[in-house]
C-alpha cells in the first residue's frame, strides 16, 4: 500500500472539501477511478505511461477547483519526466522507409561439399588408372602395332584380373553415387519467427484531444492522405516539429516514427484527413473539425 505523497494529499484534501467522491470525479475528468486513486497515493508507475502523469494531475486539479498550473509548478519534482534523450529526426514531407518483414525464414545450407570433393578425387584416380593402362599398351606394341599373339595375351590378362560384371566405374555411376550421398544429408531445421500483432488502445479523451498507446509491434509508420485543405502539425514528446503547414487535396505525408517515444498530431479540418498506422486504417476518434491525437509508442522488442 502506497502512502500519500504531498501532491496526492493536496489533491485529495481539495476533493474532500468539495465533497466529491472518486466515482463523481471519474465522470467529470473521464479518467479511470484506479488512476485517480494512484495519483492520490503517488503511485505514478500505475498510470498507462509517464506522459499521462502531468495531464491527469492537471485535469484532477481543475476538477476540484485548484489552479492546475500552480499545482504542476509547485509539485513538479514529484512527477515523472516523460522525455528521454534520443536522436532528433529531420523534418521532411515524405519519408519512404523500408519495413522490416515480420515473417521471415532463415535460409540454411542443407548440403555438405564433402561428398562432392570425394567424388572428384575418385574421378581423378580413375582417369589416372586409364592413362597408365594406355601407356602400357603403347609400350608393348612395336612401332605402335600390336601383334595377334600380343593381343590375345593382353585379353587373357584382362579377363583374369577383372571378373565378369565388374569394371572401372563410369560417370553415370559416379553421378548416381553423388545423388545418393546428397539425399542422405539432412537439411537443417527451418525456424519461423513469430508474427507480430499491432495493438492500438485508447487510454483517455480530454476535450478535443485523444490519447492512445501503440504496442505489439516494433515499427511506428504513419501515412496521412488529404481529400481537401487541412492544417497539419506533427510534434514529438520533446516538442520538435516534423511538419507544421497546410496540406491540400491529393497530398500524402509518410513518416517512420519507430525511434520516437510519443507523437502528437494536430489536425485542422480533420474531416479531410485519412490516417494509416503501419498500413492499417486508423479512424479518427472525434467527429470535430479540430482535434489532436497523441500516440505513445511502446515497441514489442523492449
Amino acid at each position: 500500500m502506497f502512502s500519500l505523497s504531498e501532491l496526492g494529499q493536496r489533491l485529495k484534501e481539495a476533493r474532500e472539501q468539495k465533497e466529491i467522491n472518486l466515482d463523481d470525479l471519474q465522470k467529470t475528468t473521464k479518467i479511470q477511478k484506479r488512476y485517480l486513486l494512484a495519483i492520490e497515493e503517488g503511485n505514478f508507475d500505475a498510470l498507462p505511461g509517464k506522459f499521462y502523469a502531468r495531464a491527469f494531475v492537471k485535469n484532477y486539479a481543475e476538477a476540484v477547483g485548484l489552479d492546475a498550473e500552480q499545482i504542476l509548478q509547485e509539485f513538479g519534482n514529484e512527477l515523472p519526466n516523460p522525455h528521454k534523450e534520443g536522436p532528433e529526426l529531420p523534418s521532411r514531407r515524405t519519408v519512404r522507409a523500408k519495413k522490416t518483414p515480420t515473417n521471415s525464414k532463415k535460409k540454411t545450407k542443407g548440403y555438405s561439399i564433402i561428398p562432392a570433393l570425394i567424388a572428384g578425387i575418385i574421378i581423378i584416380v580413375v582417369f589416372g588408372v586409364i592413362w597408365v593402362f594406355a601407356q602400357m599398351n603403347t609400350k608393348d606394341g612395336a612401332d605402335g602395332v600390336i601383334t595377334e599373339e600380343q593381343d590375345d595375351a593382353f585379353e587373357g590378362e584382362i579377363s583374369e584380373e577383372i571378373p565378369s560384371g565388374e569394371g572401372i566405374p563410369n560417370e553415370e555411376d559416379e553421378a548416381q553415387d553423388q545423388t545418393d550421398e546428397d539425399q542422405a544429408v539432412p537439411a537443417e531445421e527451418v525456424v519461423e519467427e513469430p508474427t507480430q500483432e499491432q495493438q492500438l488502445t485508447q487510454t483517455n479523451i480530454s476535450g478535443n484531444q485523444s490519447f492512445y498507446t501503440l504496442d505489439g509491434v516494433d515499427t511506428f509508420e504513419v501515412k496521412l492522405s488529404f481529400t481537401g485543405r487541412s492544417y497539419v502539425g506533427i510534434q514529438n514528446a520533446k516538442g520538435n516539429s516534423f511538419y507544421a503547414s497546410e496540406a491540400k487535396g491529393g497530398d500524402e505525408l509518410e513518416y517512420d516514427f519507430s525511434s520516437e517515444e510519443e507523437i502528437t498530431f494536430n489536425l485542422g479540418a480533420s474531416q479531410n484527413v485519412t490516417m494509416e498506422i503501419n498500413d492499417e486504417p486508423f479512424e479518427l476518434p472525434l467527429d470535430v473539425v479540430h482535434q489532436k491525437i497523441t500516440i505513445v509508442f511502446q515497441p514489442a522488442n523492449q
